[in-house]
């Protein structure tokens, strides 16, 4: 048994064909998780929900801030943008049933140690609240007056995380952080200008993951949304987004088999309690696969 991660999709259902394919994926054997972004730019949004769903317990995908803007556009709260691609959801006969199954996705997941979101993981938090606020939102997404949530949900807060936080600021401080975090500064405080590379920040930001005295630093994190440090590849996080929208590649990673070792001579198990050492990679093997679709939009994410 193999476990995958792939990035972001966003509606690239033939490369994501071709690279299950290029990776020998088995449904009854392995599973594929898939870190968020699965609609939106690209050109076959249904094609990409209905094999995941087809998949059913053997994949399984955490939501990113496409799938979210999706949501909101469905139910008329937010309008379509220029590039959006998500008509043929709307238009589909089993539109629904493709809502209600998005609606039931987490934001934040867990596999062999390493921590799975989309965007990223605030400083202050530490696995165990990522995991509970992923809940909190997975909830009231679920819930039958969903949409209350997801008229609340957006606002770009600037100010820092605090536990004090509750009800819907909580909420949405935790989509700002999980889905749309490229940028903090040392007080925790989110950049929601800057969308492309490392060294486009506000003065006195860093990228997340390099954030002092993060409270996760101590155990791996998986990664997407930012296509510009795709491929980024360390001892404590991992970037899945290739940019297969914009014409590059889509990425797995597999990672090691839990009853073998890759190198016999450094024996090493992924644990999020448990310091990893500064010279050691996140374990696993990358297989890409050049896009065959590409978004014909400038380079927003």
């Amino acid at each position: 048994m193999s476990n995958y991660l792939i990035g972001d999709l966003q509606g690239c259902n033939a490369t994501l064909g071709q690279l299950l394919e290029t990776i020998g994926f088995s449904p009854s054997t392995d599973c594929v998780y898939f870190l968020g972004d699965l609609i939106n730019r690209g050109p076959d949004n249904v094609g990409v929900i209905k094999r995941i769903m087809s998949l059913q317990g053997s994949a399984k995908c955490i939501l990113g801030n496409h799938d979210l803007h999706f949501l909101s556009v469905e139910k008329e709260i937010r309008p379509l943008k220029n590039g959006d691609t998500v008509q043929d959801i709307l238009h589909h006969d089993d539109r629904s049933s493709m809502v209600n199954w998005l609606r039931e996705q987490p934001l934040a997941l867990e596999v062999q140690g390493l921590l799975l979101v989309h965007a990223g993981v605030h400083p202050s938090w530490d696995r165990d609240l990522t995991l509970q606020l992923s809940k909190e939102v997975q909830n009231a997404l679920s819930n039958n007056d969903y949409v209350e949530f997801l008229l609340g949900m957006y606002g770009n807060d600037t100010h820092p995380w605090s536990t004090d936080l509750s009800g819907m600021a909580r909420m949405r401080f935790a989509v700002n952080a999980m889905t749309r975090m490229r940028f903090c500064d040392a007080q925790g405080r989110l950049d929601f200008l800057a969308k492309s590379a490392i060294g486009s920040q506000s003065e006195g930001f860093f990228p997340w993951f390099d954030a002092p005295q993060r409270n996760t630093s101590q155990g791996p994190i998986a990664f997407g949304h930012w296509s510009s440090v795709g491929g980024l590849h360390r001892s404590d996080v991992i970037c899945l987004d290739t940019g297969c929208v914009w014409g590059r590649a889509l990425s797995a990673f597999q990672l090691p088999s839990q009853s073998q070792n890759s190198n016999p001579n450094q024996q090493f198990t992924l644990d999020l309690h448990t310091p990893l050492p500064k010279d050691h990679l996140i374990e696993g093997e990358w297989i890409s696969t050049p896009s065959l679709e590409s978004s014909e939009m400038g380079f927003v994410e």
